[in-house]
């Protein structure tokens, strides 16, 4: 018997060491120059999904406090500006031209990759950024210009066909800046001719909302009182705090060419989190629950559908849909989990540890429960009592079969 107390106390001493040093120390982050006040008295620093000032903006400027509700980023200094709300023609876009008395020049016409409309013997001009009634005066006085009308009295019709897919720029405050293509679900645009009853196109994927949607929303810290379109070197100032608060906003038919650029507020606003026409419906995270009882994420559930969730989910909720939260109070409740996220403002990967049970019985919760952004990824740890049992599981079977090896080889 004195043979074995060895061995077993080694065993436990081994247990008690592993189970001790099972749960690794928090995760560092970069550390961040700037603090709200109400963080910087609780001692956290800013964090690209809770709240703060932001990194590199002005410390003067007024934000909320963390976790505050419905802040929208107050009107950019400038004028409000915006271009005619009239459609365009863009590169690719067809349409019908109907000349009283002269079939041989009525049909469908396109406008070509340069941006011209060629014209039978009546040459060519740009068509790009006409308006339909500009486009209608344009071909009138080419036909004139080639004498192919006997008078000036000589009419045309011109109605658009179909509308094609435009490419566009995006950059700023978005999750995925770019250029982008919209309106690509319009069809062939080679196609012949639709019936003379039918002439006409309503081209809703050419508008705002398409380009946000392109370039993945809005991010939370974004300017959208202040959002700027470039076209042709002029530039339009457009307010899309309506598509928040209900109200008014500037939504214009873009062309080919338009460039979009959001600028950063000073501020996290939580307001911006959650689906609407200039941010993402839903989001897709990636998630790890390898834990006991469940031993793979496919017993977990966790597929397809609890890896796309809505957007302007919180951390606890979607530790709900990894199933991270719950079970045996005594045993598996006091479990520890983590969100791995690229801040999209300073474009680094940051962890966030947090507590699950502390976090569900927190009273000022929703400051230290993050959003969830897209792409982000969550895993759970079990808690420190699985743990123990899990080693000392191990450790017993590693006994046993040393045991086992030295019964069996005599020594």
């Amino acid at each position: 018997m004195a043979k074995l107390e060895k061995p077993i106390g080694a065993l436990m001493a081994a247990m008690v060491l592993l189970s001790s040093c099972a749960r690794g120390n928090n995760p560092e982050n970069p550390p961040t120059a700037l603090f709200s006040p109400e963080m910087a008295a609780s001692g956290r620093d800013y964090d690209g999904q809770v709240g703060g000032v932001a990194p590199g903006a002005d410390s003067g400027e007024q934000c909320p406090a963390a976790g505050a509700a419905g802040y929208i980023a107050p009107r950019s200094p400038g004028e409000r500006s915006t271009p005619s709300e009239h459609m365009r023609y863009s590169r690719g876009d067809r349409f019908n031209v109907m000349v009283p008395g002269l079939t041989d020049f009525s049909g469908d016409y396109a406008i070509n990759a340069d941006g011209m409309v060629i014209l039978p013997f009546a040459g060519e001009f740009r068509a790009v950024g006409l308006t339909n009634a500009e486009l209608s005066s344009r071909i009138q006085a080419a036909f004139i210009r080639a004498k192919l009308f006997k008078g000036e009295g000589a009419r045309v019709a011109v109605r658009p066909v179909q509308y094609a897919p435009i490419n566009i720029s995006v950059s700023g405050a978005v999750f995925v800046p770019g250029r982008a293509a919209i309106n690509t679900s319009t069809g062939d645009t080679g196609g012949g001719p639709k019936s003379p009853e039918k002439w006409g196109d309503a081209p809703l994927d050419r508008l705002i909302p398409s380009a946000m949607r392109a370039a993945g929303g809005v991010t939370p810290d974004a300017d959208v009182s202040g959002i700027t379109l470039i076209r042709d070197g002029r530039r339009y100032r457009l307010d899309w705090r309506g598509a928040f608060t209900g109200e008014r906003v500037d939504d214009v038919p873009l062309i080919d060419g338009d460039k979009i650029v959001v600028p950063h507020g000073p501020c996290f606003q939580s307001g911006l989190v959650r689906p609407s026409q200039i941010t993402p419906p839903g989001i897709r995270i990636f998630q790890s629950n390898l834990t006991v009882p469940a031993t793979s994420n496919a017993s977990s559930s966790i597929g397809q559908y609890s890896g796309s969730l809505p957007y302007g989910t919180r951390f606890l909720q979607a530790l709900a849909s990894a199933n991270c939260i719950g079970g045996t109070m005594s045993t598996n409740a006091n479990r520890q989990a983590i969100l791995v996220s690229r801040n999209p403002r300073t474009m680094r990967t940051e962890v966030t540890q947090r507590s699950i049970e502390e976090l569900v019985r927190s009273a000022d919760r929703d400051a230290v429960n993050p959003f969830i952004m897209p792409d982000d990824a969550i895993a759970c740890y079990d808690s420190t009592i699985t743990e123990f049992k899990d080693v000392m599981t191990t450790l017993t079977a590693t006994f046993t079969a040393g045991t086992t090896f030295r019964t069996l080889s005599g020594f």
